[in-house]
């Protein structure tokens, strides 16, 4: 589940990228990407308690933090653009899944 959490959170940063030169205004494909990367996280977070049920644990403590913060990284930027001009939407979401990519690169060094 790493490597999709990587490879979409990079994808967000390259589409939004695109999206914001261009001065393109966001899709709905791009709005439901959005949604299926939260899901993601939502999942892994899920599968993670599961295994802390089970007995595993992580390597270190700040694994959860991260954990925490990739779910709800997307909900803040969401919250931060809504009702604003929607030229910066893409700006706000590729930083968001650029910070996303950083957090999944250290909850994978630190789950390990």
């Amino acid at each position: 589940m790493f490597r999709a959490g990587l490879i979409i959170t990079g994808f967000i940063v390259i589409w939004s990228a695109a999206l914001y030169l261009r001065k393109q205004a966001p899709s709905g494909s791009y709005r439901a990407t959005l949604v299926l990367t939260e899901g993601l996280f939502i999942v892994q977070g899920l599968v993670g308690i599961a295994m802390f049920l089970g007995g595993r644990r992580p390597h270190d403590g700040l694994h959860w933090l991260y954990g925490i913060l990739l779910v709800i990284v997307l909900p803040i930027a969401a919250t931060y653009i809504s009702g604003r001009d929607t030229r910066r939407e893409p700006l706000v979401y590729g930083i968001a899944g650029l910070f996303m990519a950083g957090l999944t690169i250290r909850a994978f060094t630190t789950g390990a």
